[in-house]
């Protein structure tokens, strides 16, 4: 790994994720310029590949602006080229990933058996479509299937054939040296100073939890413990799948789950099923009396209890573990401010709890912790004397007036357009009950739509959630929808105490029971707790000018928000993507800068 701190100041460079949702991020003069998904360029789902668009996307950013690249970074070491041969979660069925963790791979595994001819299978199957945008030929022999030293020559040559840079200024970073840099650089200011970064996720570079600490104002973490046997991730996937759902991408829907268990069942699956297989000691989460095969053991324990107190009872486990591992850190380190990186810091439910700690002053969770934005901790990490934290994710493609005039249906005869439309007008809808679109400039960065590209509506309406979800989002009928809340006017509905920066829906909050019925389809149905955006007008004035203008309407400080996109793909990115979105969905209102797309049958 590269030793960051021995770069110059003022220099410009960009990281790429190649993992799971690749990404790539521009960094100019330490401030972070782009974070570009592949999946938005792709309108694929968190894709396993090479983010051709997303590098070329900067490259033509740069080049618009004169600007010269003088290093790039990779945010993981030792990437295995099978996860790119064969991109499984693109195709993998429930079934397929039971068999893959049972009887056809892992179950043979431990019996000593070959996997070989099953993984050619894989390699050949016909239903993997994804392309790596890599020259993969060489990693499908047997020899080359988990070569990460090979494997990086490729990615360094994927890099070239974008940009002229010499090769020994493309580095190869530590993945939780990445997500600990994204948490810590990428935090508001003021959270600086005894301050300790959590890593936690399934794996990457051998580790799945780690531990960072600063106590002076350097700007210099120091990491304190690495571990490779956390299994908190992993255990929850295999429980995800186990709920037949989809592991890697459904697991924030056993969190939803989780709130309707009662807790006597809950804590009894917990107490039976979960308690034992990890303990915390030394600031490390570590193996109690794991079993050797965890997904079996899982799948045998889960037969005796009902689904909804599985997903409880995997919470509480999550929930005990990382508290313990909390009060750990604090007991030794004297330290009361915290920030989350790493897949299961996207777990609000989790965060909330740590947050109510009392030793814990203050919790910090950047944007989409999970592998999205390793790309960025990679900027963060070469440029981390010189870097400026995210005032805002407003970060990918732009929709300007250009767009405007070419994708805008000004002449189709299904549709009226109207310009110059105002907040007030927006306002006045909703709090009439439509459901509107809400298109605006750069799209954000990561999984929560934050008013560029978003669907909002209003929260006091009952019968907004089902009509969002007939019409466009297709949700599984447990999962809440969430908040845009304006800063100033939070205390009239969240319990925030501690004062919590929660610009990026990133942790959970109690809201106030007076108040809830004003933001009841916001909430989560069951427990009515929140997952709000708090909105500075700063950081987004046109959609805060919206949500305000609702407020003097109608006394509701919080819109309901959602991410718009069509079920199955991801967030609407450039116009023609919205506009697509709006057509081939039962969406009514559109309001993309300052016009008004209506469909005419809803007039």
């Amino acid at each position: 790994m590269v030793d960051g701190p021995q770069f110059k100041n003022n220099m410009n460079c960009i990281g790429i994720n190649l993992s799971h949702n690749s990404s790539a991020s521009l960094m100019v003069n330490g401030e972070i310029k782009l974070i570009c998904q592949e999946e938005r360029f792709l309108q694929v789902k968190s894709p396993w590949v090479f983010p051709k668009l997303s590098l070329e996307y900067i490259n033509s950013y740069l080049k618009k602006n004169k600007f010269k690249v003088h290093k790039i970074a990779f945010s993981t070491e030792f990437n295995r080229p099978f996860e790119f041969i064969n991109p499984m979660a693109h195709y993998f069925t429930i079934k397929d990933y039971k068999d893959f963790y049972g009887e056809k791979y892992y179950l043979r595994k431990f019996k000593g058996l070959s996997v070989d001819k099953y993984i050619r299978e894989m390699l050949i199957d016909k239903r993997n479509k994804l392309k790596s945008n890599m020259n993969m030929e060489k990693f499908k022999l047997k020899k080359n299937w988990f070569n990460t030293k090979l494997f990086q020559d490729e990615q360094v040559l994927a890099v070239k054939k974008i940009f002229d840079l010499d090769k020994k200024k493309i580095y190869f970073l530590d993945h939780h040296t990445c997500h600990a840099h994204y948490a810590y650089f990428g935090s508001v200011k003021g959270y600086k100073k005894n301050f300790c970064v959590l890593t936690l996720d399934s794996e990457g570079d051998t580790s799945n939890q780690t531990v960072w600490i600063t106590r002076n104002s350097k700007n210099i973490l120091k990491e304190v413990a690495r571990t490779e046997t956390s299994d908190l991730a992993r255990i929850y996937s295999f429980t995800t799948l186990l709920l037949s759902m989809k592991p890697h991408e459904h697991e924030f829907k056993v969190m939803g789950l989780a709130a309707y268990a009662k807790y006597e069942y809950a804590n009894k699956v917990y107490q039976d099923v979960f308690k034992n297989i990890l303990k915390v000691k030394n600031c490390k989460i570590i193996h109690n009396k794991r079993p050797k095969n965890l997904y079996s053991y899982l799948e045998e324990s889960f037969k005796k209890y009902r689904f909804d107190n599985i997903a409880g009872g995997l919470q509480i486990f999550l929930e005990k573990i990382v508290t313990e591992l909390v009060k750990q850190v604090h007991k030794k380190y004297k330290i009361r401010n915290f920030a989350l990186s790493g897949g299961i810091s996207m777990n609000i439910k989790m965060n909330k709890v740590i947050s109510e700690l009392p030793f814990v002053d203050k919790v910090f969770v950047p944007p989409s912790g999970s592998d999205e934005s390793l790309c960025a901790g990679a900027c963060y990490y070469l440029e981390q004397s010189n870097s400026k934290p995210l005032e805002n994710i407003y970060l990918g493609i732009n929709i300007d007036k250009n767009d405007e005039k070419k994708y805008l249906p000004f002449k189709d005869k299904s549709l009226i357009i109207k310009k110059n439309v105002n907040s007030n007008q927006i306002a006045k809808l909703l709090s009439d009950g439509h459901v509107i679109g809400v298109v605006r400039g750069r799209e954000e960065f990561g999984a929560r739509a934050l008013g560029n590209r978003s669907i909002i509506a209003n929260p006091s309406k009952p019968d907004v959630v089902q009509e969002i979800n007939e019409a466009i989002k297709n949700r599984d009928f447990w999962m809440p929808f969430a908040l845009s809340v304006m800063k100033d006017k939070q205390h009239q509905i969240l319990k925030n105490p501690k004062k919590l920066d929660s610009s990026f829906m990133t942790i959970g909050f109690d809201t106030i029971s007076k108040n809830l019925k004003k933001i009841k389809s916001g909430t989560h149905p069951y427990d009515g707790t929140v997952r709000p955006q708090i909105l500075d007008k700063k950081k987004n004035e046109k959609y805060y000018e919206i949500i305000e203008s609702f407020y003097k309407i109608t006394g509701i400080p919080a819109v309901l928000n959602t991410s718009l996109n069509l079920h199955g793909y991801p967030i609407s990115s450039t116009l023609e993507n919205v506009i697509h979105t709006f057509k081939n969905s039962g969406l009514k209102y559109l309001y993309v800068n300052d016009k008004f797309l209506i469909k005419k049958k809803n007039v």
